[in-house]
């Protein structure tokens, strides 16, 4: 896999998360890859979304950064993931992620440029696709609650094949979708996270759920991302312009 494209859904994440129907199964007492195959199913749905917002945040010495515009939009069918993200419109990559016995990434579109935003606050291609979510399965950790609601989640460690990167994943038992998700570098799973994702807020449209604010703590500082704008649907069709950077 492509080192410059490990780690973009965060941006896809938020580029999505759609979450769909409760199982009759308690998921609580699901086995451990029987749960993750469920999570994992329940976000590739014949699903589109396209969403706007902003990025604020400060670098890692305390100053902070100049607003940034984030546009995003991806496809989610059974089995394959289809991914865009810009930032200020100038700016922008395109990704398809394929799952299954064999997995495949193929880079449609980069227009990100040298020392670009993306690099600045330190974002890259597959944080934001939740193609994490469909790394080798290692073990599962022990359970965590999460937000002031004090949401049951399910930690699941689990490890890109290819760049021996990992995640430590914390997913909703109720909503079955990632709501934290903590990146370790190679040979570096018993230090600190170099990057934490955590999903602040959630709305639905059109019934799918999609996150509102995301937050990212990385290498390079603090991020907030707000969507105030999101279009989406349940359906195999997509819109034409689904992938033009809008307002």
């Amino acid at each position: 896999m492509n080192k410059l494209l490990v780690v973009f859904i965060t941006l896809a994440l938020f580029a999505v998360v759609p979450l769909g129907a409760e199982p009759k199964k308690d998921p609580s007492k699901m086995e451990s890859e029987e749960f993750l195959d469920l999570s994992r199913k329940q976000l590739l749905g014949n699903c589109w979304m396209r969403m706007s917002g902003n990025i604020n945040g400060r670098a890692k010495d305390g100053t902070r950064r100049k607003r940034l515009k984030i546009n995003c939009a991806a496809q989610l069918v059974p089995n394959k993931i289809t991914f865009m993200a810009a930032i200020n419109k100038s700016q922008s990559f395109k990704v398809e992620h394929v799952f299954g016995k064999v997995h495949k990434l193929s880079v449609l579109e980069d227009k990100r440029g040298k020392n670009s935003e993306f690099e600045k606050i330190g974002i890259n291609p597959e944080d934001l696709s939740l193609a994490f979510m469909y790394w080798d399965y290692i073990k599962e950790l022990d359970r965590e609650v999460i937000g002031l609601s004090r949401i049951e989640c399910r930690r699941f460690l689990l490890a890109d094949p290819d760049s021996g990167t990992f995640v430590k994943v914390s997913i909703s038992v109720k909503y079955l979708g990632p709501l934290k998700v903590e990146w370790y570098k190679k040979g570096a799973l018993k230090k600190k996270p170099h990057q934490v994702l955590t999903f602040e807020d959630f709305a639905e449209t059109n019934k799918v759920w999609h996150p509102v604010e995301v937050k990212i703590i990385n290498d390079k500082g603090e991020l907030q991302v707000r969507f105030e704008k999101v279009e989406a649907a349940f359906s195999e069709a997509i819109p034409k312009n689904l992938y033009t950077i809008g307002d």
